[in-house]
Parts: C-alpha cells; sequence; structure tokens
C-alpha cells in the first residue's frame, strides 16, 4: 500500500498543517467568522483560547483522516463504501465543531469579555 496516493493521508495532512498555523502559531483569520469579525468583538473573545481549542480540534481530526486508509484496509471496507463515509465524517466534524466552540465552549470563549465588564 503506497500512503501518499490516499487521498485521505493527503487530506489530514492538510487538517494538522491548518491544525499548527491556527493553533501554535495563533493565526485566527484562518477561522472562518473571526476574519471578518469587527474589532470591538474580537476584543471580547479570547483568541489564545479560540486558537488552542481549533488547533485540537483539527490535528485531532486529520490524525483520525490520516489512520482512516489502514483502518478501513483492516476492516476490509470496499472503496466504494469509502466514498460515502469519508464525507459523512467530514461533515459530521464540521458540525461538531460548530457546536464544540459556539455552544459548549461558548462561556469560556467570551469568558475575556466578563472579566472586562467587571472591573
Amino acid at each position: 500500500m503506497d500512503i501518499i496516493k490516499h487521498v485521505e493521508v493527503k487530506v489530514g495532512l492538510l487538517f494538522i498543517v491548518i491544525a499548527i498555523v491556527v493553533g501554535v502559531f495563533k493565526q485566527s483569520w484562518l477561522i472562518a467568522g473571526v476574519n471578518t469579525m469587527p474589532k470591538k468583538e474580537k476584543e471580547k473573545i479570547d483568541l489564545d483560547y479560540l486558537t488552542k481549542q481549533f488547533g485540537i480540534l483539527f490535528g485531532i481530526f486529520g490524525l483520525l483522516i490520516m489512520s482512516s486508509p489502514f483502518l478501513f484496509d483492516f476492516l476490509n471496507i470496499k472503496y466504494e463504501h469509502r466514498n460515502i463515509i469519508m464525507p459523512i465524517a467530514i461533515v459530521s466534524f464540521c458540525v461538531f465543531l460548530i457546536l464544540w466552540l459556539n455552544v459548549i465552549k461558548k462561556n469560556r470563549i467570551y469568558k475575556k469579555n466578563e472579566s472586562d465588564c467587571s472591573k
């Protein structure tokens, strides 16, 4: 099995590179919505925490996508089924990312605003 020929490995590497750029180098302009946000709104957000969470989630998902060819081969999943599973996995990840950052971790991301208001 030639690893580099798999599209999943290339997509996984892309996700890991994005995770490193956003999570480690704090390039929040790559996050949709943050790049078009007015400056007053950006001041309310803890960008360090947001980029860290985004980088961690993208890194984990990139590793899962990269390991998917091995998992598919181990479970003897046919190529026809792989073409169905991968788009479902990517859409599910996007929905999870939106829910995680906008619902579950919303209070932590906007916590910077609350501490500024109490002064």
